[in-house]
């Protein structure tokens, strides 16, 4: 498996998730269209999926995550 590296949509960063743009729930997580459909996925990185998910960056300002998930000065 090769290893590339995606830029998140929203802020510019390095992307870690793929993000479903329509909330898969259990009414429609069976449903291609919504869960594979590329039109309906966005490459985010931690900090703005948190964002979008709970209203806050998941860390303090000037804080970042590195590469391995720890959180660095910036």
């Amino acid at each position: 498996m090769s290893k590339q590296n995606y830029i998140c949509e929203r802020c510019g960063g390095l992307a870690s998730i793929c993000h479903h743009i329509i909330y898969l729930n259990a009414e429609n997580y069976k449903n291609p269209y919504v869960s594979l459909n590329h039109d309906h996925l966005e490459a985010l990185c931690q900090t703005c999926h948190n964002q979008e998910h709970f209203g806050t960056p998941a860390i303090g300002e000037g804080l970042q995550f590195d590469k391995d998930g720890n959180i660095i000065k910036v």
